[in-house]
């Protein structure tokens, strides 16, 4: 089983706006309203592929309870903790027309002690009956940074491969806890490396350089259709066939989604980076986040190109 940790869920809210500039006003007809988080679309990814899995993390407040009915609406199966507090809302603006998002993120609410413990009791408890750990997105206030760096070793301590997407001070304190995966965007590796990384030969070299701290495998993504990964020694690049993305938004998730599916299902290393792309690229060609078509999925799989850099 896979189980995903959301610790900051939200009710994502995008707006298709073609050619959007600011001090404007529009009338917008094509809202779409999904729950999200990063480790929530993940989830998503994961139960329309057909694996089983669970979603846990915190939820509060009438937004928390939405994402759950619609959660449970899904056929996901869920077992988050409840706060007092409110869950979050997320606001994008998508202008298909440029290529481009903007995107309003609510902080979220404040977890209490307590409330942090109860969800650790439920982690361990989780632990159990995974072979797959996903924690994935931002961290409420009252949330310790080393949170996920705690999840990551509790989680090795159970014999449970665990993958962290995350940024910032979180994702730093995690790799130190060796995770078995990682995906940083461009930026977030950015951020890590303490450098503008200005080619290809110089993300493969930070890439490898995280390898051996410990992280197993890390994943950049240079867009919805090509990513690198590294993987101890061996570096390789990765990409679908062009096609013209309608929302680039949870394509990451997807691809994170994709190679746990693949692991479970005992691909090769190899054909799971390839998995993981075509899950992004399928993704990429939805209005909806973090939805993919299975049989295109598929498709695209079948025409991924892999190369080995180093």
């Amino acid at each position: 089983m896979i189980t995903t940790v959301t610790l900051n869920p939200a009710i994502d809210r995008s707006y298709i706006i073609n050619n959007f500039q600011l001090n404007k006003e529009y009338k917008v007809d094509e809202v779409t309203v999904t729950v999200g988080g990063k480790g929530i679309n993940v989830a998503k990814t994961v139960s329309i592929l057909g694996e089983k899995l669970n979603a846990t993390g915190f939820l509060g407040g009438i937004t928390g309870e939405y994402i759950k009915k619609q959660l449970m609406e899904m056929g996901i199966k869920t077992s988050f903790v409840s706060i007092s507090d409110e869950s979050r809302n997320l606001t994008a603006i998508i202008d298909p027309v440029n290529n481009v998002e903007t995107t309003v993120n609510e902080v979220g609410p404040f977890v209490t002690k307590e409330e942090l413990t109860k969800f650790i009791k439920e982690y361990i408890k989780i632990l159990k009956y995974s072979q797959i750990i996903i924690a994935s997105g931002s961290v409420p206030k009252g949330v310790p940074k080393t949170i996920y760096r705690d999840m990551v070793k509790i989680a090795k301590d159970n014999n449970v491969l665990p993958i962290i997407d995350a940024s910032g001070e979180f994702l730093e304190e995690a790799i130190k806890a060796k995770p078995y995966m990682i995906k940083p965007n461009l930026n977030e590796l950015k951020n890590i490396v303490g450098y503008d990384l200005k080619n290809e030969y110089e993300i493969i070299h930070e890439l490898k350089y995280i390898c051996k701290q410990g992280v197993d495998i890390v994943v950049i993504s240079l867009s919805s259709d090509e990513a690198i990964f590294a993987a101890k020694e061996r570096v390789f690049k990765v990409k679908a066939p062009e096609m013209t993305p309608v929302n680039i938004i949870g394509s990451g998730d997807a691809l994170v989604a994709g190679f746990a599916v693949a692991i479970i299902k005992k691909y090769s290393l190899e054909e799971a980076f390839k998995y993981a792309v075509a899950c992004s690229s399928a993704s990429a060609l939805e209005k909806e986040i973090s939805f993919v078509n299975k049989d295109l999925v598929e498709e695209i799989y079948g025409q991924v190109k892999i190369k080995r850099l180093e």
